[in-house]
């Protein structure tokens, strides 16, 4: 056995825990009351009360010429 095997080991180990913790946390709390999962973000409480905002007003760019210089 070399070196390379048991770092290759703790490599997918480590990639299969961050997999099930990441699926945990997607579906952990999908009951039928559950809300909406945000996956740990402080945004989720401002985004239901916060108001739309408002469309913003473009002004139209002047015409392009298509002659080469």
């Amino acid at each position: 056995m070399t070196w390379q095997e048991p770092v290759a080991a703790i490599i997918i180990g480590l990639a299969v825990v961050s997999l099930v913790r990441h699926l945990r946390g997607l579906f952990g709390n999908a009951g039928p009351d559950a809300e909406a999962s945000c996956h740990g973000c402080d945004d989720c409480a401002t985004e239901t009360t916060a108001t739309p905002p408002s469309p913003q007003i473009q002004t139209p760019s002047p015409p392009q010429s298509n002659r080469i210089h």
